[in-house]
């Protein structure tokens, strides 16, 4: 199966999803709101401003307001930048919606992305535009901790990426929760990937 082949069946099974219900929003806000929480160091986070079949974390930005700086993608030519999130919102291209344009330079420690799906090296399957590839790709500091929603499960147990997609360390859907494997140089984190391979409700993946 191609990537394009996977990411067109994910788009039929997304359009025939129907019940989309705040209670299972709050259940994908829930289990990120606790990685985030383990990660002692994090301050900014990267979240999305939904469309109509993403999980729509964006209604709970006041509980995340509480602990972070929140910040949302900001289409740019062919790449994405970060702004603080700020009201109002105003529909952009592809119907997205945005703050307006800022110039405030931000390291981000977490970034919430939305998936069409992922794959068996648990990297991206996105709408085919490149942006959180090239965003992530032109970072000059550290790369952040990645959190993939999705509002059906769309885990392949295939090989469906090239090298430039980008990988996630979470993966969250209404159905189930994987985590990836992580290196054991990275003390702060092994400690975090231990405690969810613990958790039989988390599904461990390389």
């Amino acid at each position: 199966m191609t990537k394009n082949t996977f990411r067109q069946i994910q788009k039929n099974k997304i359009n025939q999803f129907t019940t989309h219900q705040y209670k299972k929003d709050f259940l994908v806000f829930k289990e990120i709101f606790k990685i985030l929480k383990s990660l002692k160091t994090c301050k900014n986070i990267l979240i999305y401003i939904p469309l109509k079949h993403e999980v729509d974390i964006y209604k709970f930005r006041r509980f995340f307001a509480k602990k972070y700086q929140i910040f949302v993608p900001f289409m740019q030519d062919k790449s994405l930048k970060v702004v603080k999130l700020r009201l109002t919102l105003e529909k952009k291209s592809f119907g997205v919606y945005e703050p307006k344009n800022s110039f405030l330079q931000s390291h981000i420690d977490v970034a919430i992305v939305p998936v069409l799906g992922v794959d068996k090296n648990f990297k991206r399957i996105g709408h085919g535009k490149g942006f959180y590839d090239r965003f992530f790709a032109n970072l000059t500091h550290d790369k952040p901790k990645i959190i993939f929603t999705q509002i059906i499960n769309g885990k392949s147990e295939e090989k469906l990426c090239q090298k430039h997609d980008i990988k996630g360390d979470f993966y969250i859907n209404f159905y189930k929760k994987y985590f990836r494997k992580v290196s054991k140089n990275d003390r702060n984190y092994s400690r975090i990937n231990s405690r969810f391979y613990r958790r039989r409700d988390w599904i461990y993946s390389r």
